[in-house]
């Protein structure tokens, strides 16, 4: 823990020396000195932690570049090198996925953020007190599933189980209110859990299917997808190492059935599919004008890593995104209309959040754009 907690010193001594010699560059200097500190800074994670391997895509459409970087390996046994076209779990990357569909049917009239949670599960409690705003920005207090006993007991005694997405809503809502719908925050998956089965509800489909249809065929991501259940998941991909939370530091790449994460975070992706879909999320194109303007500006700021968080988005700076992990790797994706740039990142690796790729996103804006990004 001491040496994690002198390297976060280190690099952010080392970010705040590059944003202010990048900006000293001349013009023509200007791009290649911004990757040369953000190199810098990523290899030092490498060299200082236990971090197997990052992969780091950085699109700046108003400077004119376009930097994918890989350092260290993909498989701490064979020493294979990190690959940029791997797919890997995204975790709660997911989680815009799923509020694009939802704010589609409000679009499409078919729901509206006001309606209450009783109006599709009355059984659920305190169901006429949580709004569907509420379950998208976190603030219905439910509790949240992945930490109750019974689901924690269950990753030694039943890793392969295939939950169905009411046995966890259940596990969520059989323990106490984190606080009465409303009147707090807490990041919950339940919300998103309950998100997935409304929308099924309302389409007559299945999640995939609409994550689909709506999402990854017009966008030609052809290397996403969502899944429901199984432990393995497409493409070639890194081993993932390490869940702190069982104590286990060996390999978690396809430990565990994905039914555990469903519409939290059971989506796969790669690099260059996130960027197409972050430029989108957050540039407009998936909603109306007005529903979008909400999106962007309907926040709430939380503190600490979370910074701003609105309708199942996350905001850091004029970046909006979101974060993920899920049993052996970690990433995120942003994107930022002011700056007109894409930062996606992952790690293939869980450890705690002071090495998370979130802490690295912070450094590469800072070296690109200061403290005002």
């Amino acid at each position: 823990m001491k040496k994690h907690r002198k390297f976060l010193v280190m690099i952010v001594c080392i970010a705040a020396f590059s944003a202010i010699s990048c900006k000293k560059d001349a013009p023509v200097n200007h791009n290649q000195a911004c990757i040369n500190q953000m190199k810098a800074v990523t290899d030092s994670i490498i060299d200082n932690t236990h971090v197997p391997g990052i992969v780091a895509l950085v699109v700046d459409h108003k400077r004119g570049f376009d930097w994918m970087y890989t350092t260290g390996v993909s498989d701490k046994v064979t020493k294979a090198p990190m690959d940029s076209n791997y797919t890997f779990r995204i975790g709660s990357n997911s989680k815009p996925f799923l509020g694009t569909i939802l704010l589609q049917l409000v679009d499409e009239r078919k729901l509206a953020l006001t309606d209450k949670l009783s109006r599709f599960y009355p059984g659920f409690p305190k169901s006429d007190s949580i709004t569907i705003a509420m379950l998208c920005n976190m603030t219905s207090g439910i509790f949240d599933f992945f930490y109750d006993q019974q689901f924690i007991n269950s990753y030694t005694s039943d890793p392969l189980k295939v939950f169905s997405p009411q046995e966890l809503a259940d596990l969520g809502f059989g323990n106490p209110f984190t606080f009465s719908p409303g009147a707090g925050w807490n990041y919950s998956n339940t919300n998103a859990l309950i998100l997935g089965m409304i929308i099924e509800q309302i389409t007559g489909n299945t999640l995939e299917t609409e994550i689909s249809n709506r999402i990854l065929i017009p966008l030609q991501l052809n290397n996403t997808g969502c899944q429901r259940s199984g432990a393995n998941f497409p493409g070639p991909h890194a081993r993932g190492y390490y869940f702190p939370d069982l104590n286990n530091y060996g390999d978690m790449t396809e430990p565990y059935d994905i039914s555990r994460a469903w519409a939290c975070g059971s989506m796969y992706s790669t690099p260059r599919d996130l960027q197409k879909f972050a430029e989108q999320l957050a540039g407009g194109g998936f909603l109306s004008d007005s529903l979008q303007f909400r999106r962007l500006n309907d926040m709430r700021v939380t503190g600490g890593l979370f910074g701003s968080y609105g309708l199942c988005l996350l905001k850091h700076g004029s970046f909006y995104g979101h974060g993920g992990t899920l049993w052996g790797f970690t990433s995120v994706m942003f994107h930022s209309n002011e700056k007109n740039c894409t930062i996606i990142i992952y790690f293939n690796c869980d450890l705690e959040t002071t090495i998370h790729p979130l802490n690295l996103f912070l450094l590469y804006a800072n070296i690109l754009y200061g403290k005002n990004f």
